[in-house]
């Protein structure tokens, strides 16, 4: 229980809100949670069913898993044929995969919603498979998967713990050998909290690396939804900095909209380990070895535009090294003044 303490702890919430909100939510699945048959409510055993095979040869594929697929079948199983603990795990890396950390929310939801009305009769019913099957979700494809996701949205955040704290509720009544140890999820999700700047970080200190499907090619400007979140704002301020950066003397103001949403949304300094360095990401090897071979090249037109897009990526506005590429690329394309201004915001934060 001490790695789900310090992960409530990094979610700066309180234990009992938040399980209140778990059984409110769970609530909302009544649907999947009825009774498979009268006679037999959990259903049977799905060892040899067809659909619960594909789903396994989906979830087991290294690469071009359909999810999509994965939650179909999910909800067909679970409905219709039984209730099983592996279904739902599979459903939550799906969610995972496919929507980030409030799909896993949704995905143990419905687990703890399915402990919780059904207990033992969930399927797989021996102690040692039923264990097995709730520790998948510690294991790397969980913990891969949320690596795609590094933006932490608070309610998303707080919906995960509490779904993690019901369901630990609910084993205490179990014996200690038969409780699923699931550390390795719960610090998964501390550390994707502190790198990212914990749950009240306006915009998250570790970005997503993908890039933001907008319409800058276009001549119209790129369309932009109402923003919940401090990933919505940095996946529209990308939006909007691939705007500006198509329109002739756009470079300064994209610019210097990132580098507000980045630096100016800073409050604390990145949360430090025991050895006094920060947990922060590095750079990645292969996007140092690309600015090298750039400046080596003298592209300094691509310098310019690969250090603005890692600026706006992972952990990088806090690489120092992105400002001095920016400002080599400008100086050695005859563009002095936009150095200047470089320079004088360095100085500035």
């Amino acid at each position: 229980m001490s790695s789900l303490h310090a992960l409530l702890s990094a979610c700066q919430a309180e234990q009992e809100p938040l399980l209140q909100q778990a059984h409110e939510r769970v609530a909302l699945w009544d649907n999947w949670l009825l009774p498979v048959s009268g006679a037999s409510p959990a259903g049977e055993d799905l060892g040899y069913d067809d659909d619960f095979q594909q789903m396994r040869e989906e979830v087991n594929k290294l690469t071009g898993a359909d999810t999509e697929l994965v939650c179909r079948l999910a909800e067909k199983l679970l409905t219709t044929t039984a209730k099983d603990i592996r279904v739902v795990t599979y459903y939550c890396w799906a969610k995972l995969h496919r929507e980030g950390e409030g799909g896993l929310a949704d995905g143990l939801e419905l687990l703890a919603g399915l402990l919780k009305r059904f207990g033992a009769q969930l399927h797989p019913r021996r102690e040692r498979s039923r264990k097995a099957a709730l520790e998948w979700l510690a294991g790397s494809r969980i913990v891969d998967s949320l690596s795609l996701y590094p933006e932490v949205v608070r309610s998303d955040a707080h919906r995960t713990v509490g779904a993690l704290l019901l369901m630990a509720q609910l084993a205490e009544k179990e014996s200690e050998e038969s409780r699923p140890q699931l550390g390795g999820l719960f610090n998964a999700l501390v550390s994707r909290l502190v790198s990212a700047g914990g749950v009240d970080a306006v915009v998250p200190q570790n970005a997503s690396e993908n890039d933001p499907v907008c319409s800058a090619t276009q001549p119209h400007a790129p369309e932009l939804s109402r923003i919940t979140s401090g990933q919505d704002l940095l996946t529209q301020g990308r939006t909007l900095a691939a705007y500006l950066r198509e329109q002739s003397g756009g470079w300064l103001a994209a610019h210097h909209l990132m580098k507000s949403l980045r630096y100016d949304t800073l409050a604390d300094l990145p949360a430090m380990a025991g050895d006094g360095r920060t947990r922060i990401e590095p750079p990645k090897a292969d996007q140092r070895a690309l600015l090298k071979r750039l400046y080596l090249q003298q592209s300094w037109s691509e310098i310019l535009e690969q250090a603005d897009s890692l600026f706006s990526r992972g952990a990088n506005h806090l690489w120092l090294d992105l400002q001095w590429y920016i400002h080599q690329g400008l100086v050695k394309s005859s563009q002095g003044v936009l150095a200047d201004i470089i320079t004088a915001d360095l100085k500035g934060y």
